[in-house]
């Protein structure tokens, strides 16, 4: 049984913005409702791994948009902009980067935020940007004396696994019907990335997975993640 009172700080470092939502939004609001003080860290733009059919003006635009949607999105979990880091990593090319380098910026944030629990993506996720940031996280969180962060990692429905063996989640934590509706506003702000049913991304899939993963834990609703790290 995790104890969520107990953090404090909580960091959510997800690919894209939208990830954390999906992942992890009704958390962030239950997490939000408790008195936690939520950061929220965003590497990859999101955006230009579409130049194969946008033009850049295009591509520019909706990087501005998605930023601007991403900081009214964190409202409905009580997150101020002041709280939100966005990076320009180039989205599903981070790779092209060194691991290092994301681990630097992501270090950054740690040493300012120090959370006691980060949410983050799981290591069997398709798509590359997030199986980055996974890697990242555990080497940015490597236990130190009275430097112990727990590492929750969560799915992105949309984004699939390698094989469905190796999504296996270990913690379910159960959420409101208020915080998977709180998830579901914040979802509809991202105008580019919501989809019509029965589309993962669509507000019925979205509620429809958050009674799912409640009906396997005995909750009404619940959101599922691995554990990583925990400390007692």
């Amino acid at each position: 049984m995790i104890d969520l009172k107990k953090y404090k700080k909580v960091l959510a470092f997800f690919a894209h913005p939208d990830d954390e939502t999906l992942a992890a939004g009704a958390t962030l609001h239950k997490l939000s409702d408790l008195g936690s003080e939520i950061h929220v860290a965003i590497p990859a733009t999101g955006v230009h791994s579409r130049r194969n059919a946008e033009e850049e003006s295009k591509r520019l635009g909706d990087l501005i948009q998605l930023r601007k949607d991403c900081v009214m999105a964190m409202q409905f979990f009580g997150i101020p902009s002041s709280n939100i880091y966005l990076g320009d990593f180039p989205d599903n090319e981070m790779d092209t980067h060194s691991l290092l380098e994301v681990i630097h910026w992501l270090e950054q944030i740690i040493d300012r935020v120090k959370p006691g629990l980060i949410l983050t993506h799981h290591r069997f996720c398709t798509n590359i940007d997030h199986r980055y940031c996974h890697e990242a996280v555990m080497v940015a969180t490597r236990p130190g004396l009275n430097d112990h962060v727990t590492v929750l990692c969560g799915e992105i429905p949309s984004a699939g696994c390698l094989k469905p063996v190796q999504w296996e989640p270990n913690l379910f934590i159960g959420v409101s019907e208020r915080d998977v509706e709180s998830k579901i506003k914040a979802m509809e702000t991202y105008k580019g990335e919501i989809r019509p049913d029965p589309h993962p991304r669509s507000k019925e899939a979205l509620k429809a997975l958050a009674k799912v993963r409640g009906s396997e834990s005995g909750f009404y609703f619940a959101e599922a993640f691995m554990i990583s790290k925990i400390y007692a």
